[in-house]
């Protein structure tokens, strides 16, 4: 559940969330080397995982289109 902030900031909620065992030193190291905070790469990272699904979705549907489509019709696939 959603936990206000102390210091409450527009269109901002805190959120407190338990890690595995490791997780923390692993997107503190990959934030570091991100130049960006802890709770910046966490949020990079939500966010960029949810256009990859789009992505995904999208890419899985040209499969799916390629397979189905007769070997002469396979281009006309590839554009719809």
């Amino acid at each position: 559940m959603p936990v206000k902030s102390q210091s409450p900031r527009k269109d901002e909620e805190k959120f407190v969330v338990r890690l595995p065992a490791g997780m923390r030193k692993r997107i503190a190291d990959k934030a570091r080397n991100n130049t960006r905070s802890m709770n910046g790469e966490i949020v990079y990272r939500l966010e960029r995982a949810d256009e990859l699904e789009v992505e995904l979705k999208r890419a899985n549907e040209v499969i799916d289109r390629l397979l189905t489509a007769p070997k002469d019709n396979a281009a006309q696939a590839l554009e719809a």
